[in-house]
């Protein structure tokens, strides 16, 4: 490639070059900035967070709306979606790749004085010096040059590099379906214990003032009759302790809003609530499988098993490049050159040349480069193996865990089943005068406790569930191919 310069005055190029100094220099005058709480008064929730979206609806939300809205809306998320762009963008630059090295180039000199010499004529022969000085440059000149170079070496080694690209885009892609997985489960725990929660909520209040009030009838009671006064201090203690059980598992899951608004990357102070659908306790055709037929499952489908693949692709392709390394270097260069002094005959000239070099020492390093290569590759295949034994226990605990997590549920379910007629059968008892109001509020608080404890196991049960989804690589929000991966080109065949 040749590109013609066009003459460039030395006027020009020094007041070029003054320019480009004086940009330079400018960095000098930068200073850093201390932050405190005096100037970073200015920044708001709305500033931290830009992304941070209101709701489009203010109707109750679903499962389905909160998993679509993390998806849309979560800001780490989001970043993995961004790199995974910037990812599979450098992957389609295949054809950079061929493209040469350009460098432009431009010089001047200047001299008080001029460059004489004393010389003599090629064809004299009689060793007398002539009397005159003479020069050959003018006292100010300027030179520019355009130069393209081709590196053979690297040209051969670019289908590597681009295999290499391409490949780290799928792992990337993997690794945004593991933070999908990994984040519908986040949501998942945080709905259903949000559910829990809103369900306790409505009657915290109710709760706390029939406790008080009966607390304060049974202190009347022992008072007026100091022959009961143990009875009743006993009853006190055992209401108190309900109570305090009951308030310790509802304080439990005070956390759970707040994380599901930072899931949904809302802005802060948003009001929502949640639809109090409740979940069905049947587990599906998941519970039914065999513990061999998940870890099967989850070796076809987990996207750390197939981030292993692509990391031994790349080991494997390193090494073959590492090899090629061995190869002499081989640089091939064109230009163009411009010089403006006046008494050289050809001052716009073409230039080509080639230079080969070759590290002949590393000829006897080729056998130390196969076995470095052979320990890499064993090392990342040690490391899928240790990976697949992870994922193995992950099922195995996971299946447990869901399995007893269902008998846990079917126990909370009689005992709340169990606490109900228990306090309808006291109501008629209180009403007809047989037995005291306290023991009435007793039996309440505890069919609140049974609740929320049947709540609390049945939103465990499916956030186990949706666990065992997730070691075995299946979680039907995150299982729509991606149109960023689909875009990526097919490496070629290791």
């Amino acid at each position: 490639m040749t590109i013609e310069c066009k003459n460039i005055s030395f006027k020009t190029a020094l007041i070029g070059f003054g320019l480009i100094s004086s940009l330079t220099l400018g960095g000098c005058s930068t200073a850093a900035v201390k932050y405190d709480s005096t100037n970073v008064g200015g920044y708001t929730d709305s500033t931290l967070r830009p992304q941070a979206a209101p709701l489009e609806i203010d109707t109750p939300l679903n499962i389905d709306q909160v998993r679509t809205r993390t998806l849309a809306h979560n800001s780490e998320y989001a970043r993995s979606q961004t790199q995974l762009l910037e990812t599979v963008r450098k992957a389609g630059m295949r054809g950079k790749d061929f493209l040469p090295q350009a460098y432009a180039n431009s010089y001047g000199t200047w001299r008080s004085n001029a460059s004489a010499s004393v010389g003599k004529k090629v064809d004299d022969t009689s060793g007398t010096m002539p009397k005159d000085f003479y020069t050959a440059q003018d006292q100010a000149s300027a030179n520019s040059s355009f130069t393209t170079s081709w590196d053979l070496l690297e040209i051969g080694l670019s289908g590597f590099k681009a295999n290499r690209r391409s490949i780290n885009a799928y792992s990337q892609g993997e690794q945004n379906q593991y933070l999908c997985n990994k984040m519908m489960v986040d949501v998942e725990n945080a709905y259903w214990r949000a559910v829990a929660f809103e369900q306790a909520e409505k009657k915290s209040a109710w709760l706390k003032s029939r406790v008080t009030y009966a607390l304060d009838l049974s202190q009347q009671r022992a008072d007026q009759n100091p022959e009961t006064k143990l009875q009743e201090l006993m009853f006190q203690r055992e209401l108190i302790d309900i109570n305090r059980w009951y308030q310790s598992l509802y304080r439990s899951l005070i956390s759970a809003k707040p994380e599901l608004a930072r899931l949904m990357n809302l802005p802060a102070g948003t009001n929502f609530d949640l639809q109090s659908t409740r979940l069905p306790s049947d587990l599906g055709a998941l519970g039914k499988e065999d513990a061999l037929g998940l870890i099967t499952t989850a070796y076809q489908n987990r996207p750390e098993i197939r981030q292993a693949l692509y990391k031994t692709d790349l080991t494997k392709l390193k090494n073959k490049e590492d090899l090629w390394r061995h190869l002499p270097a081989m640089r091939f260069f064109l230009g163009a050159n411009h010089n403006t002094n006046s008494f050289v005959l050809n001052q716009d000239f073409s230039s080509a040349g080639l230079n080969l070099s070759w590290d002949l020492l590393r000829l006897g390093q080729i056998g130390q480069t196969k076995r470095n290569g052979k320990i890499a590759l064993a090392e990342e295949q040690r490391q899928t193996e240790i990976l697949a034994s992870a994922i193995m226990a992950q099922v195995m605990i996971a299946r447990e865990q869901m399995h007893k997590l269902e008998y846990d549920l079917t126990l909370a379910w009689k005992a709340l089943s169990i606490q109900g007629q228990i306090t309808d059968d006291l109501i008629a008892d209180v009403k007809s005068g047989e037995k005291p109001e306290t023991y009435l509020v007793k039996e309440e608080l505890m069919r609140e406790l049974s609740f929320i404890r049947e709540q609390m196991s049945r939103a465990e049960l499916h956030t186990a569930k949706a666990r065992l989804e997730q070691s075995i690589g299946i979680v039907p929000t995150c299982q729509t191919p991606s149109q960023l991966q689909a875009s990526i080109s097919t490496p070629t065949a290791l």
